[in-house]
């Protein structure tokens, strides 16, 4: 079977609700390829300053002794979320801060997408992702897959839009990929800005001709805003998942996100699995075929 080649896929947990939910959606991922599910718990310790080094190493064995306790629960939140399915999952505790501690494992374990729990809410704070998450989405160069429920079942329906850019290219190969493997369908959807005079890409010229025939994929335009039209036409049809590009730009000092992955990832009912531009893509990306391009049914 043709897999989106994950073979590492790191899913941090804090033992809530939407951890749980993330992982469910890392196991399902992870049967295609095959891949390697590690959960992770980070947590950091730091004596303040003005405390006497006995009372520091007083803390210090309780930090110790509360990383083994930590252990052994995120072992059994793995079993107990995953049930029959918990025992291809590895876990991990690491000292560190939550983001630093999942982009150290991310580098050190070769992982090849990350797999986080977000908050669904209404109104202004719906815009409030979590530091954590957010971090990891605007630093890590990793295809990252944010949940906010348990997934109803396999992906048969993938919406991933398209602007003829090769992050946009990126994004559709992956959801291409796994759209062979859960043999879904992808609708591939432009939105044309008003004042724009860009025509919406063609994805032939993207499959070869020999692959086109096999192929299924519906195509639609849009126009209006990118961001309200890719979370209005997320809204009105019921997908399981939403690919779509996330260009990394330099401003100043640091990294910012493009707007429209911004609220997209923020307000699109479905899980949204966002992917780097040209040159931040790993192995999940390397070596893609053309040829395999199609949703095969």
């Amino acid at each position: 079977m043709d897999t989106p080649g994950f073979k590492t896929i790191l899913c941090p947990v804090d033992f809530g609700e939407l951890s749980a939910h993330a992982l469910r959606h890392a196991n399902l991922l992870a049967g295609c390829g095959y891949a390697k599910v590690i959960a992770i718990y980070a947590n950091w310790f730091d004596a303040p300053a003005y405390f006497t080094a006995g009372r520091v190493e007083e803390l210090q064995k309780q930090y110790r002794e509360a990383v083994v306790e930590a252990e052994l629960s995120l072992r059994a939140f793995v079993d107990s979320t995953l049930g029959e399915n918990a025992g291809n999952v590895e876990t991990r505790v690491v000292e560190a801060l939550p983001a630093d501690g999942v982009r150290e494992v991310a580098a050190r374990t070769g992982a090849d997408l990350i797999v986080m729990g977000t908050h669904g809410r209404s109104g202004f704070n719906r815009w409030m992702l979590g530091s954590v998450t957010e971090r990891i989405l605007r630093e890590s160069p990793l295809p990252l897959l944010t949940v906010r429920a348990a997934p109803l079942g396999p992906v048969r329906r993938i919406l991933s839009p398209i602007d003829g850019t090769e992050t946009s290219h990126n994004a559709f190969r992956l959801a291409a990929r796994l759209a062979a493997c859960f043999n879904a369908g992808i609708t591939a959807v432009y939105v044309h800005e008003s004042g724009s005079a860009q025509s919406a890409p063609d994805l032939c010229n993207w499959i070869p001709a020999e692959a086109r025939q096999h192929c299924n994929i519906r195509e639609l335009v849009r126009r209006g805003d990118p961001a309200e039209e890719i979370v209005a036409l997320a809204s009105e049809e019921v997908f399981d998942l939403l690919v779509i590009g996330a260009p990394h730009r330099r401003f100043f000092a640091g990294l910012v996100m493009g707007t429209t992955t911004q609220r997209a990832v923020r307000h699109a009912p479905c899980p949204v699995l966002t992917v780097s531009g040209p040159g931040e893509v790993r192995s999940c990306l390397n070596g893609l075929a053309l040829l395999d391009f199609c949703c095969s049914t």
